[in-house]
Protein backbone atom coordinates (compact mmCIF):
# COMPACT_ATOMS: atom_id res chain seq x y z
CA UNK A 1 0.00 0.00 0.00
CA UNK A 2 0.90 3.78 -0.68
CA UNK A 3 0.84 7.08 1.13
CA UNK A 4 0.88 9.96 0.22
CA UNK A 5 4.24 12.04 1.04
CA UNK A 6 4.03 15.84 1.75
CA UNK A 7 4.68 16.46 -1.91
CA UNK A 8 1.46 14.48 -3.18
CA UNK A 9 3.62 11.59 -4.78
CA UNK A 10 2.69 8.43 -3.37
CA UNK A 11 5.43 6.83 -1.28
CA UNK A 12 6.05 3.06 -0.81
CA UNK A 13 4.73 1.17 1.86
CA UNK A 14 6.70 -1.59 3.43
CA UNK A 15 8.02 -4.71 1.47
CA UNK A 16 7.20 -8.15 2.45
CA UNK A 17 8.28 -9.46 5.53
CA UNK A 18 11.56 -11.36 4.65
CA UNK A 19 11.99 -15.56 5.05
CA UNK A 20 10.41 -18.30 3.44
CA UNK A 21 7.16 -17.84 1.75
CA UNK A 22 4.53 -19.08 4.39
CA UNK A 23 6.53 -17.97 7.35
CA UNK A 24 4.27 -16.40 9.55
CA UNK A 25 1.37 -18.74 8.91
CA UNK A 26 3.60 -21.21 9.75
CA UNK A 27 4.09 -19.65 13.37
CA UNK A 28 0.40 -19.12 13.57
CA UNK A 29 -0.22 -22.68 12.99
CA UNK A 30 2.71 -23.60 15.68
CA UNK A 31 1.27 -20.97 18.24
CA UNK A 32 -2.37 -22.38 17.86
CA UNK A 33 -0.54 -26.15 18.37
CA UNK A 34 1.32 -24.86 21.18
CA UNK A 35 -1.69 -23.81 22.89
CA UNK A 36 -3.78 -26.93 22.35
CA UNK A 37 -1.20 -28.58 24.32
CA UNK A 38 -1.60 -26.18 27.22
CA UNK A 39 -5.30 -26.30 26.68
CA UNK A 40 -5.99 -29.40 29.77
CA UNK A 41 -4.69 -26.91 32.50
CA UNK A 42 -7.06 -24.55 31.57
CA UNK A 43 -10.36 -23.70 32.82
CA UNK A 44 -12.96 -24.85 30.68
CA UNK A 45 -14.33 -21.50 29.33
CA UNK A 46 -10.75 -21.07 28.48
CA UNK A 47 -10.84 -23.91 26.80
CA UNK A 48 -13.34 -23.60 24.41
CA UNK A 49 -11.60 -20.36 23.33
CA UNK A 50 -8.18 -22.02 22.72
CA UNK A 51 -10.22 -25.08 20.21
CA UNK A 52 -11.70 -21.71 18.40
CA UNK A 53 -8.76 -19.81 17.94
CA UNK A 54 -6.96 -23.01 16.96
CA UNK A 55 -10.03 -24.05 14.93
CA UNK A 56 -10.00 -20.60 12.80
CA UNK A 57 -6.25 -20.51 12.53
CA UNK A 58 -6.15 -23.99 10.65
CA UNK A 59 -9.38 -23.01 8.45
CA UNK A 60 -7.61 -20.11 7.49
CA UNK A 61 -4.17 -21.51 6.71
CA UNK A 62 -6.32 -24.34 4.69
CA UNK A 63 -7.96 -21.12 2.54
CA UNK A 64 -4.22 -19.68 1.71
CA UNK A 65 -3.77 -23.41 0.31
CA UNK A 66 -6.61 -23.74 -1.91
CA UNK A 67 -6.27 -20.07 -3.48
CA UNK A 68 -3.09 -21.12 -4.36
Amino acid sequence: MTAPSPGGAPVPGPGPMPGPPGATVLGRVEAAVAALGEVASLPLRQQVSVYADAHRTMQETLGTIEER
